[in-house]
């Protein structure tokens, strides 16, 4: 595998716990730590081109974003009915909760 050496700054709060690691170990822990931004990237790409278009990587936020874009239960209720009844669903099944 070829590898590139990079001089990047970086603020206190996110440099501080790179000196705690052992010698030799704060490459992996930035190659481990870009691969799951990757990840995450290529995550909301995907859920972007299925038209899903609000992110956060904040979990507080992402939180308060899942609780304002949460279906109502009698909302989620009543479409499952017509659902039902327009036989796109069948009788028996039920949504996980």
């Amino acid at each position: 595998m070829t590898t590139f050496r990079f001089t990047v700054s970086l603020p206190e709060d996110v440099a501080g716990p790179l000196r705690d690691l052992p010698p030799g170990q704060v490459s992996a822990y930035v190659a481990d730590a870009l691969r799951r931004r990757q990840l995450v990237e290529r995550m909301q790409d995907t859920l972007s081109r299925a038209g899903h278009r609000r992110f956060t990587a904040d979990p507080a936020k992402a939180a308060a974003l899942r609780e304002e874009l949460q279906v109502s239960t009698d909302v989620r209720d009543e479409a499952l009915a017509r659902l039902r009844a327009e036989g796109v669903l069948p009788g028996e099944w039920q949504p996980r909760r």
